[in-house]
């Protein structure tokens, strides 16, 4: 697996912790306690696999990584069913559509490394690798500019989307609103 795709595998673990974590501190408890924890552990998994420079634990994120997205599916079908909208479920839409979408990448990338790896085995970080497969300085570069925009542009819009985020101070209303000019206290004209 190249570099590259390792960090995008990072990223995306990182944006769907971030919007798991946001969504669940304001879902009812029992979804609040299940997200609350796969967003840690998302974190967690996301920062060690940078760190590391190779995938942690694969065969485990083939299957948890698409806990969360089963979990929504079913709290959404199960209210559906029972009138209920996805927004009292305490599951909005937009943010855990993202949230899934990086959660399935997830699940995709490494299933399919997996089985493109000798013996189903992804080559630890030690290993040689091919010079071929390994990217030049502008290509990483270049990948690992790419992976971040790809983050920002879809996490950003997703934290606004939650409570959380309708919480947030909106922009420019941060500092002072009337500029105030300070008296000199000379020169006064008579």
């Amino acid at each position: 697996m190249s570099p590259v795709l390792r960090t995008w595998l990072g990223f995306a673990a990182l944006g769907a912790a971030l919007i798991h974590l946001a969504v669940g501190v304001t879902a009812p408890f029992p979804l609040s306690v299940l997200l609350v924890g796969f967003g840690i552990a998302e974190l967690g998994w996301g920062i060690a696999t940078l760190a590391a420079g190779r995938v942690i634990t694969p065969r485990i994120v083939v299957g948890a990584a698409l806990i969360p997205v089963y979990i929504w599916g079913a709290t959404a079908a199960l209210g559906s069913g029972l009138g209920v909208t996805s927004a009292q479920t305490g599951l909005p839409l937009y943010p855990m559509a993202v949230a899934s979408l990086f959660s399935m990448f997830l699940a995709a990338t490494v299933a399919i490394a997996l089985r493109r790896a000798p013996n189903g085995i992804l080559t630890p970080a030690g290993t040689a690798v091919p010079r071929a497969a390994t990217p030049g300085g502008w290509r990483f570069l270049t990948g690992l500019v790419v992976g971040g925009f790809l983050l920002s542009a879809l996490t950003t819009p997703a934290l606004a989307a939650t409570e959380v985020g309708s919480h947030a101070v909106p922009h420019g209303s941060h500092g002072v609103t009337e500029v105030t000019v300070p008296d000199s206290g000379g020169h006064r004209s008579h």
